[in-house]
């Protein structure tokens, strides 16, 4: 097994960097073991080897704020962070959850991180569960860390193997965990990272930011996710009326079985009344 110290990791990921590599992070663990503690160390440790600015304002839970950061505004580049700049977002969930693979604003930054590797910027973020995640987001990153406890992580990469269709090799490494109970003989398996708690003052501005910023961003997101519900409404409810007009013996609630709806509801959509 391999332990190094996170700065000669923050000294690695400056070197692939520099090397016109692009960068992404996803950390992974259980709630409260020190996903964000461990990134924010990171960044710390990274900002110095880089000389550039780290500070705990670089956490974000909002996709526009990372999208402008990344690219800046639309036509005057404003809000643009300086190049090799690094970027903490905090809870991944809200912004790439698989589920969510319908949401343009989604497909966007997906997109966005598939082009934006002339920018050479370290990006991290949090999730429980790391394979919750959009798997055009998690065939970007470049190392998934896993914390299993305070003060310890685990570092993982991509298989370079043309032949794979899962270059994480998931299922193999699930095995070779469950009977080792330890990562240390996975084929993934780069190191591990041991790392120190933050320091009361550091606690203290990260709940505060952080309790300012993501309840901003809850507000942002309340209008946007009532318009796209709208949308998918309309559309949903377009569909159905279309199946009704091809084939008017199907009854409302044979296509509720089929959509998991009940069949009153699919009647008064195809009657116009909602």
């Amino acid at each position: 097994m391999k332990v190094i110290l996170l700065m000669e990791f923050a000294r690695i990921i400056y070197h692939l960097l520099k090397s016109d590599r692009d960068v992404t992070l996803g950390v992974g663990g259980f709630t409260g073991e020190g996903k964000s503690t461990f990134l924010t160390k990171l960044m710390k440790d990274y900002a110095t080897i880089s000389q550039t600015y780290w500070g705990f304002d670089r956490m974000t839970w909002s996709r526009n704020e990372l999208m402008t950061w990344i690219d800046g505004e639309k036509d005057t580049r404003k809000g643009q962070l300086p190049e090799y700049s690094c970027i903490l977002i905090d809870e991944l969930f809200s912004l790439f959850y698989r589920r969510k693979w319908y949401e343009e604003g989604q497909i966007d930054s997906i997109a966005t991180f598939n082009m934006c590797r002339d920018r050479h910027l370290l990006i991290g973020g949090n999730i429980p569960d790391f394979w919750d995640l959009d798997g055009g987001f998690t065939s970007r990153v470049r190392f998934y860390i896993y914390i299993p406890f305070r003060g310890v992580a685990w570092v993982f990469e991509q298989e370079n193997n043309p032949f794979s269709s899962d270059k994480w090799n998931a299922t193999e490494n699930r095995k070779i965990f469950r009977k080792n109970k330890n990562p240390f003989k996975c084929p993934n398996f780069l190191m591990q990272i041991n790392f120190d708690d933050w320091e009361t003052e550091e606690k203290i501005e990260y709940y505060q930011i952080r309790n300012e910023k993501r309840l901003k961003a809850i507000d942002q997101n309340k209008p946007e996710r009532i318009e796209r519900y709208k949308d998918i409404k309309e559309q949903r409810n377009k569909l159905i009326r279309w199946i009704h007009d091809i084939d008017k013996t199907i009854l409302g609630k044979e296509v509720g079985q089929v959509i998991g709806m009940d069949g009153s509801m699919i009647n008064k959509i195809i009657k116009g009344i909602i």
